[in-house]
């Protein structure tokens, strides 16, 4: 299991070169890697570890906020497994909405975009944007309202 910040946020065009680039990657924890071997499937590993990801990434040390959502990369065969903890699945990718506009990031080809809350108050909404159905995923930054 790989579970991180959201280390995309470094390289994505509307954030390099920001100080809002740690804090996105702060607020969003992905799950990128997840495998259980053959023999041992069947037997609540894989949701243990998604368990293990969700509170690693939302834990907070003094004075700082955990991660906000969890958003795992997966196989589309594997969208029921994740609905089935919690997450929901994205159309097309996230979008994230920020002081300066809204931050859109989408799966690699061939795989889809799962996001589950870790806080209280976090909604999602699937949106249309000008990069597709995007699961909408507000009250993570504080915003003027």
């Amino acid at each position: 299991m790989l579970a991180l910040p959201a280390t995309w946020a470094f390289t994505h065009p509307v954030l390099i070169g920001s100080p809002n680039a740690h804090i996105i990657a702060g607020l969003v924890g992905c799950l990128d890697s997840l495998a259980v071997v053959d023999q041992w499937r069947g037997k609540g590993i894989a949701r243990a570890l998604v368990t293990d990801a969700e509170q690693a990434v939302s834990s907070r040390p003094a004075g700082k906020l955990g991660s906000a959502v969890l958003l795992v990369t997966h196989e589309p065969e594997l969208t029921d497994f994740y609905a089935g903890q919690g997450f929901t699945v994205s159309p097309d990718g996230i979008g994230i909405p920020t002081p300066t506009g809204l931050i859109c990031h989408g799966p690699t080809m061939g795989f889809r975009f799962s996001v589950k809350p870790l806080r209280t108050g976090v909604q999602m909404k699937p949106m249309a944007t000008p990069y597709g159905r995007q699961l909408v995923i507000q009250d993570i930054l504080p915003l003027p309202r």
